[in-house]
């Protein structure tokens, strides 16, 4: 068999963007993480942990998927709650596919019936994949109705997959299912990168999600994490964040007793990002009061929080 006609059976290559989609809390970046195999976003059980938009590009020898994780869409009358739900509809209206997910453990409530009806009224004419996730945690027998609840709600969708994002139960099936609805053209990014975000970025991130690991109630999400300093050293990295609360009552809390459950956010901090980046990590943190953090434009913007985060 010849060159040409080897090159011309290659099957041709797949790229684009897939926004990931759905209400707080129904496994858009672990799904993500499991596909690319990385923690680039950070996961809690809290809602509203994911604040702004996270690129993890996946790529193999047919395609390069680059993931948007958004911000879960939800209801706040905070300026950062808004900003959170413009990042979300942006991404959804430069994608070339939507993923749009559920926790099926979970009623169909208004807000998740709201969320599909929206995407599937026809504004946005980009493919559409209903994603159920966490299907390893209820019977079989609850599944077929949900479906057709889905089905229902947006019959012109691209196709329903049912996942368990934990478990990566049909992530295969996921994967070939997006590929089949991306351009056919070449990588947006270099094969080797996973990722758009910084290591200020990153270690910002992880840095909060042990944060909200830590905490309870509201104080979560009325902190946020500044990163002043990151330096590569001969020995690694050295980094100074500043953890913003939102309230003079809060930072005694973060630092506990005798500062042990700052010592505990820092020491799992640093443990994640020496894993991520490689290196040895040197973290120091400091807590600053900063009542109206979430509500001032500026601030927000510094933080990577503002309507273009």
């Amino acid at each position: 068999m010849g060159e040409t006609e080897q090159v011309s059976r290659k099957q041709p290559f797949h790229a684009g963007t897939v926004a990931l989609l759905g209400r707080p809390n129904v496994g858009k970046s672990t799904l993500m993480n499991h596909i690319i195999g990385a923690k680039v976003a950070i996961v809690t059980p809290k809602p509203q942990t994911t604040r702004h938009r996270i690129l993890g590009i996946h790529t193999d020898e047919a395609r390069q998927i680059v993931f948007v994780d958004t911000p879960g869409i939800h209801k706040g009358a905070r300026q950062l709650n808004r900003n959170m739900v413009r990042v979300a509809y942006a991404a959804a209206e430069e994608a070339d596919v939507l993923l749009i997910m559920q926790d099926v453990t979970r009623p169909l409530d208004a807000g998740t019936r709201t969320l599909i009806e929206r995407f599937a009224d026809g504004r946005l004419p980009q493919p559409r994949i209903h994603v159920l996730n966490k299907v390893d945690r209820i019977n079989k027998d609850r599944l077929l109705p949900r479906l057709m609840q889905v089905q229902q709600l947006d019959p012109d969708a691209a196709a329903y997959v049912p996942v368990s994002a934990r478990r990566g139960m049909q992530v295969d099936a996921l994967l070939r299912e997006i590929t089949r609805h991306l351009p056919e053209q070449g990588p947006l990014y270099d094969p080797e990168w996973f990722t758009d975000q910084s290591q200020r970025q990153l270690a910002a991130e992880y840095v909060r999600e042990q944060v909200f690991l830590s905490m309870h109630q509201e104080i979560p999400f009325q902190t946020a994490v500044d990163i002043e300093r990151f330096e590569e050293t001969g020995h690694g990295v050295e980094i100074d964040a500043v953890i913003l609360v939102g309230s003079e009552r809060h930072k005694p809390m973060l630092i506990g007793k005798a500062g042990e459950r700052l010592k505990v956010v820092g020491t799992r901090a640093r443990q994640g990002l020496e894993e991520i980046l490689g290196v040895h990590v040197r973290l120091n943190l400091w807590i600053k009061v900063d009542p109206d953090w979430f509500d001032h434009p500026g601030k927000l913007n510094d933080l990577g929080l503002g309507t273009a985060g």
